[in-house]
């Protein structure tokens, strides 16, 4: 059972995020998560968490979670939690034929995740997997929002927005609703410690600095993110800037429908215009990706263009959470130290 209490959570959900600080210097991130993350669930139930809906009380600690969302499915992995079943995307080439996203697909393998549909929720699947708790995300395409009311009828449900958060404040709203606070602290102290070895390895960035952050998509509009999106948080946290954007640009929108802030998009004819910054990395991208761009000749008088710093971010880099943010600070680390 559980009570859910429409209030103003925007302030709730900073301070948790405040939980999570400190940086070290260290080893770098592994691809699984420490082993401190079995430990059993910390305080006490029940426990009321804020969502992006308001409050929801959880009587019990959750034994078995669905995640409507597969962006959320990463942090729940992460933290180990009692996760039964994910959706999924359609296979694409940030996935695996499941429609996983590669950098935790092995991960969620392994620990027999059913994957209870592809694309548009299917409340029959998830109904089926017996859920004590069910996590939905806001906003993006892998949202359940509009299936919140009937998916109350099953479980609790907590509603995370992702787009104006970094993946760590994701992590740890998700431990607090699942009493994994601790395991958040230590996967977000393990990850400080690769930004800072990390920032070592890059020495003087002042070359490559501001920096665009895209999807290119042409001739299909393409996506800027946003120095408030989870990718431009890690750029800042290696001490690069994220390029600003013309007014005109910025206010455009994300093209998807929803008021998100973490991307804007921008079609082929001004996106010169939104490139301003030094040096460009691609989100999703390969070299021959990274190529394509260069060689784009509506992009050449662009200043990353022009000075040869147009950079992959590898598939990994489209949706940042534990797995994924480390492994796109090597593609950076990489890509800068073979240019110097």
């Amino acid at each position: 059972m559980f009570r859910r209490s429409t209030v103003a959570a925007a302030a709730a959900l900073a301070a948790t995020a405040l939980v999570l600080t400190g940086c070290s210097s260290g080893d770098t991130a592994s691809e699984s998560a420490p082993d401190a993350t079995a430990e059993t669930a910390t305080g006490a139930w029940p426990r009321t968490v804020a969502d992006d809906r308001g409050e929801v009380t959880i009587d019990a600690e959750p034994q078995r979670i669905v995640s409507t969302s597969v962006t959320l499915t990463g942090p729940l992995l992460a933290l180990d939690a009692p996760l039964v079943g994910t959706g999924a995307q359609a296979p694409s080439t940030v996935t695996d034929d499941r429609g996983l996203f590669r950098q935790w697909a092995d991960v969620a393998t392994e620990r027999d995740v059913d994957v209870l549909y592809q694309g548009m929720p299917d409340v029959e699947s998830v109904t089926a997997a017996e859920p004590d708790l069910i996590f939905v995300s806001a906003t993006g395409a892998d949202s359940a929002a509009d299936r919140v009311e009937v998916l109350e009828k099953i479980a609790p449900v907590v509603v995370l927005r992702y787009d104006d958060k970094s993946w760590q404040e994701i992590t740890s709203i998700v431990a607090e609703a699942i009493g994994k606070e601790d395991a958040a602290q230590e996967l977000v102290a393990e990850y400080d410690a690769h930004v800072a070895s990390a920032r070592e390895q890059l020495g003087d960035i002042s070359a490559a600095d501001p920096v665009n952050v895209l999807t290119y998509n042409s001739p299909n509009e393409s996506k800027i993110f946003t120095a408030g999106s989870a990718q431009g948080q890690l750029f800042e946290s290696l001490g690069f800037e994220i390029a600003t954007l013309p007014d005109d640009i910025a206010g455009a929108g994300s093209g998807t429908g929803q008021e998100r802030t973490d991307i804007v998009s921008v079609g082929q004819e001004n996106l010169d215009r939104a490139l301003p910054g030094d040096a460009t990395f691609v989100v999703n991208a390969e070299q021959e990706d990274a190529e394509r761009l260069s060689a784009d000749p509506t992009l050449a008088s662009t200043p990353a263009v022009a000075a040869d710093r147009v950079y992959p971010l590898g598939p990994e880099s489209f949706r940042l959470d534990y797995y994924s943010a480390s492994v796109t600070i090597d593609h950076i680390v990489a890509e800068l130290a073979d240019r110097q």
